[in-house]
């Protein structure tokens, strides 16, 4: 064997740390215990509890989930959790945050636990997880995302206004990361489901858990664009022949009207989104003609016109 620093006995010694962890389940291992399982020599006690450290954070960082469940103060009792350590090798920190955030997205709010914890640096405070909003640095997204796994009430500033919100759920969009929640009424306001851009969002603070209230009937159609009310309610009205409506319904909403003449159904149709409405229109096609106001004819004859004249 060609002469040089010894490879195999810290890997003994990575292994034999590994299999006293998994024997030592589900209580975990003390750090006398795995010091002992290491027979770091001569060391002093101070250098082999830095040696064990060293070797514990380097089985960290290839993808094992190592903690240290001891508190503050207490010697070190560490556990070796079960994970599929694929994603956590292959993955930087970084995207594993992302990762966890579009789990919660889906409403997998178990999946951050499967993924286990990036590994850290001794002095690295880690990257923002959603679990613990209060430390500098977080920004709204992980704030929002925290309040909405745990049921908490959120105050922020938007467009210059500071809002109490009761979140629902975060989502991705074409500006970004989304909360929706329902504001508190104000006294001008009524209490209504909005949906905020996080990036938007300044001076976030969480309150505890369990402060923010969530309707068990939250309707599904959260994530449904023809819900949002960026514009003010106007009731359209739509034509369309009787095999088209169900599509049509689907498309547009429950009208709040309908008749049946001859030679068509007229559904009245409320609308508090007109460039979503104007969308499923067009994807509607001769299925459906927009009958009144005139301000919203008007406007999609312009729109169809730009694009026209685009081509």
């Amino acid at each position: 064997m060609p002469g040089g620093r010894d490879q195999l006995g810290p890997l003994e010694r990575l292994t034999r740390l590994l299999l006293a962890l998994e024997a030592g389940e589900p209580t975990g291992r003390s750090a006398e215990q795995l010091i002992a399982v290491g027979d770091y020599g001569a060391a002093s006690e101070i250098d082999a509890a830095r040696q064990l450290h060293r070797d514990l954070t380097a089985l960290q960082k290839i993808g094992w989930d190592i903690r240290n469940t001891a508190g503050s103060g207490e010697l070190g009792v560490y556990r070796l959790h079960s994970r599929d350590t694929r994603l956590r090798v292959s993955l930087s920190p970084e995207h594993q945050v992302q990762l966890v955030r579009a789990a919660l997205v889906a409403g997998d709010t178990a999946f951050r636990d499967r993924l286990g914890d990036p590994p850290m640096e001794p002095d690295d405070p880690g990257p923002v997880r959603s679990r613990d909003p209060h430390r500098p640095g977080h920004d709204a997204l992980d704030k929002a995302a925290y309040a909405v796994e745990h049921r908490c009430l959120l105050r922020f500033t938007y467009k210059q206004k500071p809002r109490v919100v009761h979140p629902h759920l975060v989502h991705p969009g074409a500006s970004g990361w989304y909360l929706v929640g329902r504001e508190e009424a104000s006294a001008d306001d009524a209490a209504i489901t909005k949906r905020f851009v996080t990036d938007r969002m300044s001076d976030v603070t969480v309150d505890p858990p369990g402060t923010a209230t969530v309707a068990a009937d939250e309707p599904d159609d959260e994530l449904n664009p023809l819900t949002w009310h960026p514009d003010p309610a106007v009731e359209v009205v739509v034509e369309t022949e009787v095999q088209h409506e169900p599509q049509v319904t689907m498309m547009l909403g429950e009208p709040v009207q309908r008749e049946v003449t001859d030679a068509a159904v007229r559904l009245t149709v409320p609308v508090t989104h007109r460039a979503a409405f104007r969308a499923r229109v067009y994807e509607l096609g001769r299925r459906v003609r927009v009958v009144a106001p005139d301000e919203v004819r008007d406007e999609i004859v312009a729109e169809l016109r730009r694009i026209v004249r685009q081509r």
